[in-house]
């Protein structure tokens, strides 16, 4: 009678399987159902019911779990991961239950391993590696196991099979995992990234849609996110000094065209940029040298927005296609879905009105479209009159919309309803009566005041605000600071930010959860995993290519110019090219390491070649050894059917027996092989 599975089998079902159900994409029928077949068939292990040795009802379970896959696949799913992921978990389940005569255990652990591969296309968790680790190490002692007990059970001695299995196995099988991952960890830094077009991540939630990052933006839309905390950037700083606490604008898009009522950027429409983010784009240089380098994590983002500090300088990372608008904004198409990581270099300045005070506001090249007008009732451009007289410059014009909006206006996230005003824009209804808004309200007021004095100005939207993560060393960004301000032009300073919201109650206050340990040491995880593990790609490795092949030239001329290094002389080399040289110093040894173990080992003896003579003479006579006979057994065999055979055949199989399992040299193979040919001439009737 064939052994049950090794206990090990179910470990490796169970810990594959999670790792597909980590990703929140397997319906819950499935994992109860995967989940059963492991419970029941592990119950059962040593005594399995009648029907899980029978092949049709386990035929029968197979068509079902076809069936199911086929309906989830026409059930409008987006991505072909997600019914082969079904099928996979349901499957592996029915194996387990098999418990009919096998000859490996091999079928398992390829479907263990095939879930694993397909959650790898299906979630970013932080708890995936470690899955994959025990994964790992359960598929390892899952086959030792096997091995041993295959080759006990043709030996015969199935009993001494725990003998084998001793502590210092089971430091061997950690030792071989561990160098496993070792070389595993070196290929991932070194050979190239492939994308795959099977998986599709779902859609965003409608809230950052309908929140003004996108080409148009309609009042009113951006309060209904206000109280929603779900995180959308993570932002560490490299190098420079980073907006205080609290203070920072990440910068998304920029409006220059009002109806009344929304927002859009003209001329509409998109151009793509030239070059490869990956590698690493510059859009400008000179004067306006980058002063700030920060590395972002963005959620997914209907229109696919990237968002920075200042004046963009260059811009390298996890971008396919990069695009830009008129008005500066930077898209990565088709990446709205999905989080996307780069690294943006930009001019970040705080102007001061003694500076601005000496320039003048003018539109730019081609920018006359920020002096535009909306019809507007008298009233407004005698408040805005009003509001300026007594400015003798035109950044004192500014500033004073700006302060008679912080002073008089009222931040709410539920303005009062501005719909009955008719025909008039609702921001005539904000700046005549209430003067109570959000940021949105508050921000197209004041380009409106200031367009009526003929100051070029443009609503742009995008993150304020913020929380340290202090345990990652990032800022964390969520929906609830997405918000609004004013860009107006000057003829030498460019573009100059003010914000006419009154930041009471615009900054969010952070809650107890929000703020606490656990939460930042969740997010702190997650960033890292994304960070280093989930998004790292060509832009990575080229960048650590690149700085390795920066440290080798450094090295060279220091050579040159100093001559021979002096003895305990090190040479510079750059973070990032010490920890991609030492990946890929580890990974080799362990290559190493790994080959000189194995090499010239070869395949484990397995049938002598005098006893498959003995065994095809045998043949002849329609005596033929099962798979599940071990040799002893076969001779037992034979000994019943052939009494004059069965003593020489018998002699055979011990001196096989001593040669496989014993590590004995079968010296008498030639002389037991002749005396059994005897045997059979005299056996034949």
């Amino acid at each position: 009678m064939q052994p049950p599975r090794p206990a090990s089998a179910w470990l490796l079902v169970t810990v594959a399987g999670a790792c597909l159900w980590i990703t929140g994409e397997l319906a819950v029928w499935a994992i109860a159902v995967q989940g059963l077949a492991i419970g029941v068939s592990l119950v059962r292990r040593t005594r399995p019911f009648e029907w899980q040795r029978r092949a049709l009802p386990l035929n029968l379970g197979l068509g079902a779990i076809v069936a199911a896959t086929i309906a989830i696949a026409f059930s409008g799913v987006a991505a072909t991961t997600i019914p082969l992921a079904h099928f996979a978990a349901l499957t592996q389940g029915l194996q387990l239950c098999d418990a009919r005569p096998r000859k490996t255990e091999f079928l398992l652990v390829t479907f263990a391993t095939f879930q694993v591969i397909l959650a790898a296309n299906l979630t970013d968790s932080v708890f995936f590696i470690p899955l994959v680790v025990a994964t790992l190490l359960a598929t390892v002692w899952t086959l030792l196991v096997h091995t041993l007990r295959t080759e006990a059970l043709e030996a015969g001695e199935l009993a001494s099979v725990p003998r084998a299995i001793t502590p210092g196995l089971l430091r061997t099988t950690l030792v071989a995992s561990g160098l496993s991952l070792v070389l595993a960890l070196g290929l991932f830094v070194t050979l190239p990234r492939l994308r795959s077009s099977v998986v599709q991540g779902g859609l965003p939630t409608p809230g950052l849609s309908t929140a003004g990052f996108s080409e148009s933006v309609e009042l009113g839309t951006l309060g209904r996110i206000r109280q929603d905390p779900t995180i959308v950037l993570r932002v560490k700083t490299v190098a420079g000094d980073p907006p205080r606490h609290g203070a920072g604008y990440w910068r998304g898009l920029a409006f220059d065209r009002f109806d009344g009522r929304t927002w859009s950027i003209t001329p509409p429409g998109r151009n793509r940029v030239a070059g490869s983010a990956e590698i690493g784009i510059d859009f400008g240089s000179g004067r306006d040298e980058a002063n700030l380098v920060q590395r972002i994590v963005r959620e997914p983002v209907a229109g696919g927005v990237l968002f920075g500090v200042g004046r963009i300088r260059r811009l390298q990372g996890t971008v396919r296609r990069l695009e830009r608008d008129a008005s500066g904004g930077l898209y990565a198409a088709d990446q709205g879905e999905h989080r996307v990581r780069y690294t943006i270099a930009t001019r970040r300045r705080e102007w001061r009105d003694e500076d601005l005070r000496r320039d003048r506001a003018r539109p730019p090249r081609d920018g006359a479209r920020t002096l535009q007008r909306v019809k507007l009732s008298e009233e407004v451009n005698a408040l805005a009159r009003r509001i300026a007289e007594g400015s003798l410059n035109d950044a004192d014009r500014v500033r004073a919309i700006e302060t008679y909006l912080l002073r008089n206006g009222r931040y709410t996230d539920s303005p009062p309803d501005f719909g009955g005003a008719g025909d008039a824009s609702p921001i005539e209804a904000f700046l005549l009566n209430e003067t109570a808004g959000h940021c949105e309200y508050f921000a197209s007021a004041m380009v409106l005041l200031a367009r009526e004095l003929g100051l070029p100005a443009r609503l742009v939207n995008g993150f304020a605000g913020g929380r340290e993560n202090r345990i990652g060393g990032f800022i964390e960004l969520s929906r609830s600071d997405a918000h609004a301000w004013v860009e107006v032009h000057y003829e030498d300073a460019g573009w100059v930010r003010y914000d006419p919201t009154p930041p009471d109650l615009r900054i969010r206050h952070d809650s107890v959860y929000s703020g606490s340990t656990l939460h930042q040491l969740g997010s702190a995880l997650e960033y890292w995993w994304f960070q280093r593990v989930v998004g790292f790609d060509r832009s990575d490795q080229m960048q650590a290519l690149k700085s390795a092949w920066l440290a080798w030239k450094r090295v060279g001329r220091d050579r040159e110019s100093v001559g021979q290094p002096s003895p305990g002389a090190w040479p510079r080399i750059d973070a990032v090219a010490w920890r991609e040289m030492g990946g890929l110093i580890i990974a080799l040894g362990a290559a190493v390491v790994l080959f000189r173990r194995t090499r010239g080992a070869g395949p484990p003896p397995h049938l002598h070649p005098d006893y498959a003579e003995a065994l095809r003479l045998l043949a002849r006579l329609r005596l033929e050894r099962t798979a599940s006979a071990t040799p002893r057994d076969f001779a037992r065999r034979v000994a019943t059917s052939l009494p004059v055979t069965g003593p020489a055949f018998s002699a055979v199989t011990e001196g096989y027996q001593a040669h496989r399992f014993g590590g004995r040299r079968w010296h008498t193979s030639n002389r037991d092989l002749r005396a059994l040919r005897d045997a059979l001439r005299r056996d034949r009737p």
